[in-house]
């Protein structure tokens, strides 16, 4: 095994998932300190020590990388480790540090790295990434984070209740670009909210620095030009390249697609027999868990002769906002753009009993349904720990339940899980004119 960059366990335990949600977390206990769904209860603020939450993100992240990686391998009686980067001389020849290895067999899973854009003067100005922000013990005065997709959110939000001054600038007209408009309004909406300062269609073209401040030169929606001071620090949050840059790839022949993705096929084979790819570096999805698994099948496809394959039709996902953002599936317009028969079920979380006894009905669920079969194809939840119910509805569109069967089966009654059942009542009926527990 050949490491370098960051540090064993990748990006999600080191820069990644863990310290991101640990913050995120550490966020929603200050934010509810200072805010109540109840008029009988009134908070009297918070002491933030922000220093202490990024000491204890640290300890998190150490003891995970430890006793989830290092103790793992620890007893690997046949594993080398070596620090360094690997650069391919041959398909079955690498070089670490001046010295050669051949091997039979190779996976390639170098992950990604931050996109930093091309914009003038932002190589003369100290941003960060995610990399080095969480690692930032003196909370900063404000934040403008470069980008409004899910990285650049859940940074948002976890900062921002934290008590940092945050806006994010958004190229595109809307934030999560790649989900359909009713969520990316949902989710902007919240954001506005609680402070966030959003500039959607605004276009940086160059960065000035003098002193502490830093100038961002924008182009707005209306085509004119304006300058954004930011006196704190910026922080690039505008999506991910995978890291092939320095293996040597040209001098192997091995495909890429045009993004600079290595190209496998749902059995992590590449264009070259003898070698595989997994993770972010493959134009796979950017999850750690579909990484794992594609690792798990790519040796034992490569060592056992077995063809297990990827499918990812059903794959969960979640953004780690407030409210959370959750799918599986199809959406509708991927639906269509199948050429697949189907219906959409939206239910506001205003008509869940549990979100109104919890006075917070942010959000909605939403279902697709294949209106020949009546099978689940997809399913988009916005709502506080939204992320908590997808997993079910992953399971009932791989497994081909129908409508009908989440409509008939029984939820608990003021669970945000009944939720889904009402949502595929709402098919057919207005559960807001229903009683509670119809059917």
């Amino acid at each position: 095994m050949v490491n370098d960059g960051l540090d064993f366990g990748g990006t999600c335990v080191n820069v990644g998932c863990v310290p991101s949600k640990n913050l995120i977390r550490a966020g929603e206990t200050a934010y509810h300190a200072n805010h109540s769904n109840f008029e009988g209860i009134r908070p009297k603020g918070v002491d933030i020590d922000f220093a202490q939450v990024i000491k204890d993100k640290k300890k998190l992240v150490a003891t995970l990388q430890e006793k989830k990686y290092l103790d793992v391998v620890s007893d690997f009686k046949n594993l080398t480790m070596l620090k360094g980067w690997a650069r391919f001389i041959d398909n079955q020849t690498i070089e670490v540090n001046g010295e050669r290895y051949k091997a039979i067999k190779f996976l390639i899973a170098t992950g990604a790295t931050t996109n930093i854009p091309n914009i003038e003067g932002l190589d003369k100005i100290d941003y960060l990434t995610n990399v080095s922000l969480f690692d930032l013990e003196e909370k900063p005065v404000s934040l403008t984070i470069m980008g409004g997709g899910y990285i650049g959110l859940e940074i948002a939000m976890a900062y921002n209740r934290l008590g940092v001054k945050v806006r994010v600038i958004e190229f595109t007209d809307r934030v999560l670009r790649t989900q359909t408009p009713d969520i990316s309004e949902a989710l902007e909406s919240q954001i506005r909210k609680e402070g966030i300062e959003m500039l959607p269609n605004f276009r940086a073209i160059k960065f000035e620095k003098q002193g502490n401040v830093t100038t961002i030169h924008c182009k707005c929606p209306d085509g004119s030009f304006t300058k954004i001071v930011e006196k704190g620090k910026v922080v690039i949050a505008t999506g991910t390249n995978p890291h092939t840059s320095q293996l040597g790839l040209a001098n192997i022949g091995l495909e890429l697609t045009k993004n600079g993705h290595i190209a496998v096929n749902e059995k992590m084979e590449t264009n070259l027999s003898n070698i595989y790819a997994a993770g972010d570096v493959a134009n796979t999805p950017t999850f750690v868990y579909t990484a794992a698994f594609e690792g798990k099948i790519a040796v034992e496809n490569a060592f056992t002769g077995a063809e297990n394959k990827a499918d990812y039709s059903s794959l969960p996902w979640v953004v780690f906002t407030d409210p959370q953002v959750a799918g599986a599936g199809m959406d509708e317009a991927q639906a269509k753009a199948n050429s697949i028969p189907f219906e959409v079920s939206k239910l506001e979380l205003k008509d869940v009993p549990r979100a109104i006894a919890a006075n917070d009905t942010k959000g909605f669920i939403k279902l697709i349904r294949n209106t020949q079969t009546d099978k689940l194809i997809g399913a988009r939840i916005v709502a506080p720990e939204g992320g908590e119910l997808i997993q079910q509805l992953s399971m009932a569109i791989k497994y081909g339940i129908t409508v009908k069967d989440l409509a008939d089966s029984f939820y608990p009654y003021l669970t945000l899980g009944e939720g889904i059942k009402l949502a595929a009542i709402t098919f057919g009926k207005d559960v807001s004119k229903l009683s509670c527990c119809a059917s």
